[in-house]
């Protein structure tokens, strides 16, 4: 590694300076000189930047990376979030990270980590309860070698689960220029390599299992054509675990390389090997998951002109996946091994034209994914029933080939306004060999949207977006030709923005209707129109530099019925409507108390918020069940309030919001039966009241900074 550029540093200057300027400067410039000779020995003295962090990210460095990793912002790093997420259920996150620089060549990092969802009317409460901690000591040898060890605890006590790993690591690491010399002026190419090894223990299930467990990492980075060009970058990781009749072992190969032809064209190259194998226990057997997959990619772009450019990508994978069982004891039945094959085939070619007042796309892709199940004859089957379990296996296999095409135009008719319109086309064919399976099908689907913006005197803005789609969903084998059908959807979206000084307000609408029409004529009481209105109010007002008043409003209404298509006339089913109402003042200020500068705001406000159901549903009496027009209320409502606070490494923030809940109902008898929801008189007549505070607590501290 080479030492930093003379020529790049002040006091270097400064001398440089001296020197030249001869007798006029005199016991100056022989000062300089001395205080450069000095600056030059205590840099030879002076450890190697960037090695001490080699041992620790070697692991997890980016595959670009150009440089190590620098070193950690903080020494002492502390966040907490806490909230409510229902009436019963509460959740909260705790992770402690901290670096402890015990000497010039050791450092120790470390994390703390807690995370609960507790359910109080659950039986045990907590769903989840989870807690980690790790560490990791290295100590630089000098010379591009580095050793270290790593301790890791983790426990999850609503799973009965524990595991613990302690790792002695050893690793090297050295620029290339020293293992090539014809890369003798490449100051950014290097190697590293990791070797580690210790012990592991896991519980779970009832048992306890000790092991060994053992590894290592290899990874470069090399400029082949100079720092400005894209390196070629490599990676090998393998690691294996041995839990008793359990094994753990994951292999990773991946490289990436992008060329430059010349000023017109470049491509890139990636490859990737995965292979990963699991082991758990299952009822008197280890069941194995192996999964591999082997994947490439290649891209190439050409610019055919200032404005007109081409992009290919094109990837291929092929993954699998095997579930393969061993039996614990000589008394226990194994089960069946089995697993599948998988190609797919991703490509898409993509023409772009760009000039001051139109840019076009136009794309097309292709996607393939084909899936094929086997079966492994483990159980001694004799052929007759080998092939027919075979067969039944063979059902679930599948075929996947999905057709694409975009396009997208944007014009600029003038420096305020601008008419985008993107057009797309989709088909999706799904066939499958067996005759048993029903899947056959097509999928096709066409849309087309055309927005306009524009921009007004007086921070004004409007939009209006209109939008269509046209799906077609159909069964190839008569058996589920009954679920066949055809979509249409029409989209209008209209909105403005007004900001003519201390008051701004927002506006948003989007309106679509959906008529989903069966093809057969005996299925034409599931046909069903759909219509969605939502709309969004955000208004706010500086009342001074400090005070800040906001009212926000969002409404959501969705009406669903009963279609008939050829007299295009609806009866309604189900209707849902939902206001949120939010209104507040938000106050802040600034304290300008040394050591550090500190920000602060508290709002003040109320939150409504009310949905109301109207739908069908059974009655159940002792006399049977007849049908009742429902109509359902939920509302929940109450006084917020937020503090934030911001002052140098902290970050605080928690809210509360009290809120009243009350649920009714109300119902009108109908004629006839209904099949679908059924409720009871006492269910009806049954309401709800009752107070809920739900809060949500953020703190993000750094406790010791560099």
């Amino acid at each position: 590694m080479k030492l930093p550029v003379p020529a790049k540093s002040s006091a270097y200057a400064s001398a440089s300076l001296g020197r030249t300027g001869g007798a006029r400067t005199g016991g100056a410039g022989r000062k300089v000189l001395v205080w450069l000779s000095l600056t030059s020995l205590l840099l030879l003295l002076l450890p190697r930047p960037g090695r001490g962090q080699a041992l620790v990210d070697a692991g997890s460095l980016p595959l670009l990376a150009r440089t190590v990793l620098p070193p950690p912002d903080s020494l002492l790093l502390l966040t907490v979030q806490a909230r409510r997420v229902g009436i019963s259920t509460y959740a909260q996150r705790t992770a402690l990270l901290g670096t402890v620089q015990l000497s010039k060549r050791q450092q120790v990092r470390y994390r703390l980590l807690s995370e609960w969802i507790y359910d109080s009317r659950g039986e045990p409460p907590f769903v989840r309860e989870d807690y980690a901690a790790d560490a990791l000591h290295t100590v630089d040898l000098g010379g591009g070698w580095r050793t270290g060890q790593f301790i890791r605890y983790e426990q999850s006590r609503a799973n009965a689960t524990r595991t613990g790993l302690w790792l002695a690591r050893f690793g090297y690491q050295q620029a290339l220029p020293r293992l090539l010399p014809t890369q003798a002026t490449d100051s950014l190419s290097v190697m590293r390599l990791i070797g580690f090894g210790g012990a592991v223990q896991d519980a779970r299930n009832g048992r306890q299992d000790i092991g060994v467990a053992y590894g290592v990492d290899f990874s470069t980075l090399a400029f082949l054509r100079g720092a400005a060009a894209p390196p070629l970058a490599l990676r090998l990781l393998g690691t294996r675990a041995q839990l008793g009749p359990r094994v753990w072992q994951r292999l990773l190969a991946e490289g990436y390389y992008e060329h430059t032809f010349d000023e017109y064209s470049s491509g890139t190259l990636r490859g990737t090997y995965r292979a990963h194998r699991a082991e758990d226990y299952v009822p008197g057997n280890v069941q194995r998951i192996q999964s591999d997959t082997l994947a490439g990619q290649l891209t190439w772009a050409y610019r055919l002109s200032d404005k007109v450019s081409f992009r290919s990508v094109n990837a291929l994978a092929l993954p699998s996946r095997a579930f393969e069982y061993r039996r614990l004891g000589p008394e226990a039945d194994t089960l069946q091994n089995l697993g599948y094959r998988q190609r797919e085939l991703d490509t898409r070619q993509e023409l772009r034209l760009g000039s001051q007042k139109v840019q076009a796309v136009l794309a097309f892709g292709y996607r393939e994914r084909n899936r094929a199940y086997n079966l492994e004859n483990n159980r001694s089957l004799t052929p007759t029933l080998y092939e027919a379990a075979l067969a039944r296996e063979r059902i679930k296999d599948i075929n996947e080939r999905t057709t694409q095409w975009q396009s997208e135009l944007t014009w600029l008719p003038a420096s305020r306004h601008a008419l985008s319109l993107i057009g797309g086309a989709q088909l999706l064919r799904v066939t499958a060999p067996s005759r048993d399976n029903q899947q056959d099908r097509d999928e096709a689907q066409h849309q087309l949207r055309m927005t306009w913006t524009g921009r007004w005197r007086g921070n004004f803005r409007t939009s209006l977006a209109l939008a269509s789609e046209y799906r077609q969903f159909v069964f190839i084998r008569a058996a589920l030709s009954a679920e066949n059908y055809t979509d249409r959807l029409l989209h209008w979206e209209p909105g403005f923005t007004w900001a003519p000084g201390k008051f701004s307000i927002r506006s948003t609408y989007h309106l679509w209707v959906s008529y989903q029409v069966r093809d057969r004529a005996s299925e034409q009481l599931r046909n069903r129109a759909s219509r969605v209105l939502e709309q969004q109010q955000n208004l706010t007002y500086q009342l001074t530099p400090r005070l800040l008043a906001t009212v926000d409003y969002a409404r959501r209404e969705n009406r669903v019925g009963l279609l008939r298509w050829p007299a295009f006339k609806e009866s309604p089913l189900d209707t849902t409507i939902t206001h949120d109402l939010r209104g507040g003042l938000r106050y802040g200020w600034t304290g300008r108390r040394r050591p550090v500068a500190s920000a602060s705001s508290l709002r003040l406000g109320y939150r409504f918020l009310e949905q109301r159901t109207h739908s069908r549903a059974a009655l159940v009496q002792d006399a049977g069940t007849s049908l009742i027009y429902l109509r359902a209320l939920t509302r929940q409502q109450g006084p917020d309030v937020t503090y934030e606070r911001r002052a140098g490494s902290l970050a605080f923030s928690a809210s509360l919001w009290l809120q009243e809940l009350r649920t009714l109902s109300r119902y009108r008898p109908g004629t006839g039966s209904f099949v679908g929801t059924s409720y009871t008189p006492d269910d009806l007549t049954r309401t709800t009241h009752d107070l809920y505070p739900y809060f949500e607590v953020a703190l993000a501290w750094r406790l010791r900074q560099w």
